[in-house]
């Protein structure tokens, strides 16, 4: 009997060991809730390293580009610093700030439009977990796309006037600039039905009729955009003049840029519309060797993510703390401290 349950054990050891090496080697995503492990302190100081560490990013939609780029940068911290790395599929900007807040994710992306207003929380406990957050770095621009098709007949914000409109997910940067948009356009006094869907979700309801215009806050070129222009006729709205200024006049980090008529197939013009920048968030716990190391290594496999969307190579290490609105890591700006001096020894 007691033969019988060593060899049931081992089999039922084997079985395990075997099932937890093929989720190990097929990089999961982190399942939510995400349990938040203490990263551990290299063994040698002077040698910071991510070895066996655990970093897990907050990304967004799993069609947007933030889930894109948090993939590509989990492999490359698993691959090159070995790290042990997973991503999670959130609502963006404004779940990610929190959940960074809350470290129950090292890393996260977010908008700076939706980092400065949950930096305005109602209790003490928000403000302490708020004052927590540190940047890592600068990265690329959200572009604002207002989606219609061709046979909606919509071609300006005006036109918007009680239709049904994708905002984006509750909770997310596009939801919040969507309607920051419609009140600077005076369109919320009207019947505007609001739809809060994912961007695979409001693409395929402009596809089906669902809806007649929905908003999408990306690095350009947005890939569900790109996805159903290709299936049918499709225009983008303009930002007027004036509601560029009145956005402005409230939220200066708002500017006005240009998709070029060639971004999407069908486009007609280029279309001027809002921007905001991004940033790669942390937490003010993360030690600062594994900041650093964090930050050093996005630098230098920056690259590899080019070829993921083309937004990544708009992220320049010289404008790293420009647009951010937060402290930087200590980590992240001896980093960059360190490639100061290194372009000023060169030249």
């Amino acid at each position: 009997m007691k033969q019988h349950y060593f060899f049931a054990g081992a089999i039922l050891l084997l079985t395990w060991l075997t099932v937890g090496c093929s989720l190990a080697e097929n990089k999961q995503e982190i399942p939510s809730p995400v349990s938040y492990y203490p990263l551990r302190q290299s063994e040698d100081a002077s040698v910071p390293s991510l070895q066996g560490q655990n970093v897990t990013i907050a990304t967004g939609d799993i069609s947007g580009v933030y889930y894109l780029l948090g993939q590509a940068l989990a492999d490359i911290y698993e691959r090159y610093d070995g790290a042990v790395t997973g991503t999670r599929i959130t609502k963006a900007s404004i779940e990610n700030t929190r959940l960074v807040a809350q470290k129950k994710a090292e890393l996260g992306f977010a908008t700076v439009d939706a980092l400065l207003t949950v930096n305005q929380p109602n209790n003490a406990e928000e403000r302490y977990e708020r004052s927590r957050l540190r940047a890592i770095t600068e990265i690329y621009s959200n572009y604002i796309h207002i989606a219609v098709t061709k046979k909606s007949g919509i071609r300006s914000l005006q036109d918007l006037k009680g239709k049904r409109i994708g905002m984006g997910p509750i909770g997310s940067g596009t939801e919040l600039t969507a309607e920051r948009i419609l009140q600077a356009a005076k369109l919320t006094r009207y019947n505007v039905k609001k739809y809060y869907f994912s961007f695979s979700q409001s693409s395929q309801a402009l596809r089906d009729g669902v809806i007649d215009a929905a908003f999408f806050s990306s690095g350009m070129p947005n890939p569900d955009i790109a996805s159903l222009a290709k299936d049918i006729p499709l225009t983008l709205v303009q930002i007027p003049e004036q509601v560029m200024t009145e956005l402005q006049r409230q939220y200066p980090y708002y500017s006005k840029k240009v998709i070029p008529k060639e971004t999407y197939g069908g486009l007609d013009h280029d279309v001027e519309t809002v921007v905001v920048k991004n940033v790669l968030l942390t937490h003010s716990d993360l030690p600062k060797e594994t900041a650093y190391e964090l930050t050093r290594s996005f630098y230098e496999h920056l690259p590899e993510m080019y070829d993921i969307h083309p937004a990544a190579r708009e992220i320049k290490a010289e404008e790293a703390d420009k647009h951010i609105y937060l402290p930087l890591h200590p980590g992240a700006a001896q980093y960059f401290e360190e490639m100061k001096k290194k372009r000023k020894d060169s030249n």
